[in-house]
């Protein structure tokens, strides 16, 4: 498939068809890589904040932790007493 390298800002850009992008799974990160005589595009996975923050609450509470019994107050002498407000 045959597109054109257009001019964005100072730079140069590739048009990359909706096709090829839906074909890939419209990722939105790519490793390019120059291999034999040509450009080298490979899509990557993106990762996703918080992704898996369930199953690992899930797997604490298994393992006995409790929020409501690990200790809030993480104070220490100097924050009660090397402190001048």
């Amino acid at each position: 498939m045959e597109t054109t390298i257009v001019k964005i800002g100072n730079s140069q850009g590739l048009i990359i068809p909706k096709k090829i992008l839906m074909s890939l799974g419209a990722k939105t990160k790519f490793d390019m890589q120059l291999k034999d005589g040509g450009l080298f595009i490979v899509p990557l996975e993106v990762e996703e904040p918080r992704k898996n923050w369930e199953k690992q609450f899930a797997e604490a509470l298994q393992q006995g932790h409790h929020p409501e019994s690990e200790p809030d107050d993480f104070s220490n002498d100097f924050d009660k007493e090397g402190w001048t407000w």
